[in-house]
């Protein structure tokens, strides 16, 4: 899987994820009445709008987040199920209704409290829930938003790496099975990517509301990103299969002109030699024809014997069944002497 597709599939995520954190005028009536009024005793001003909102932004962010206003306002009706708005300091010792004098808590922990104020340790445990409820959501919408980075990211990579592996095999580079292989591979990377993606940036935008309104801001922009990004790894395939084609034929010419060059050579080489076979039978003939004669037939049976020996030397022997000088004459010739 090339480094393009690894982007592009993070990117492609990134620029479809969507996380929503409930805000007041999301909620039902019944919520929003307890954002107004929750700790606020009969007779008492309920809170201000702004103040109300305070209230809700008590609720761990990613307990009050989801992928639009419907699943968020779900969300948070669901963490705030048993919850009372406690008072850190008691109301009946001067306590404010001030959301800075208030902290969601279990209905049974609150009114087992009473009426005394919460103690610094209950205050650092209710401190450290919110902070484990908020990782806790935040890991669990991570979880949920995984499958579809799985898809984005396999649907982003798989095109590509079919184009790759499509065109090495055009190239003689692997056979078809290895590029069903390959393509299996970087779709299931791809995959990987855009899963751990998925998990990674949706978990922080869930636990961090500024996160979430970057990410959702940046969506469009994300989105054309993504786009140019898979224009250009497609022309950038193309590029690449181009140069590899172009490198090879090139290497096929640069060896065609090495064994062309190799022919010549063995060429000229076999010329001089003919040459030289030439010469050399040239000159024996010369010196050959040069020569008197002897006169009888044992002058005759000398310049055979000569002219065989010759012959045979120059590679061209007559062959096996040619006519011989018969035995009785070769006897004769030698009584004769």
């Amino acid at each position: 899987m090339s480094e393009d597709s690894r982007r592009n599939s993070a990117v492609n995520v990134a620029a479809f994820l969507k996380v929503y954190h409930a805000h007041l005028q999301d909620l039902p009536l019944s919520t929003a009445r307890r954002m107004y009024k929750g700790g606020v005793r009969s007779g008492e001003p309920m809170r201000t709008r702004i103040q109300a909102q305070e209230m809700l932004s008590k609720v761990p962010p990613s307990q009050r987040a989801g992928v639009n206003p419907q699943s968020a306002t779900t969300h948070t009706q669901d963490y705030l199920g048993g919850k009372d708005a406690s008072h850190v300091k008691a109301h009946s010792n001067g306590g404010s209704n001030d959301p800075y004098n208030i902290k969601w808590e279990d209905q049974g922990a609150n009114r087992a409290r009473g009426s005394r104020d919460m103690t610094l340790q209950e205050q650092a445990q209710l401190g450290m829930k919110w902070h484990v409820d908020n990782l806790t959501g935040a890991v669990k919408a991570g979880t949920k938003a995984t499958p579809m980075g799985i898809a984005i990211g396999a649907a982003t990579a798989a095109p590509f790496s079919l184009l790759t592996n499509a065109l090495r095999v055009v190239r003689d580079e692997i056979s078809p099975g290895q590029a069903a292989m390959a393509t299996a591979k970087d779709t299931a990377m791809g995959g990987a990517v855009g899963g751990v993606s998925a998990f990674t940036i949706t978990t922080v935008a869930t636990a961090c509301p500024p996160v979430a309104l970057a990410l959702t801001a940046a969506s469009p922009l994300l989105l054309t990103v993504g786009v140019v990004g898979m224009v250009y790894e497609f022309f950038t395939i193309l590029k690449d299969h181009q140069a590899e084609v172009e490198a090879y034929y090139e290497s096929l010419t640069r060896q065609e002109l090495a064994n062309l060059q190799t022919i010549e050579a063995e060429l000229v080489d076999q010329h001089q030699k003919n040459l030289d076979f030439l010469c050399n039978a040239e000159a024996i003939d010369q010196h050959l024809n040069s020569r008197s004669p002897e006169p009888g037939v044992a002058g005759a049976l000398k310049r055979y014997q000569e002219s065989r020996a010759i012959a045979a030397s120059l590679g061209t022997l007559p062959e096996k069944n040619s006519q011989q000088l018969p035995r009785n004459s070769q006897k004769f010739l030698r009584l004769g002497h």
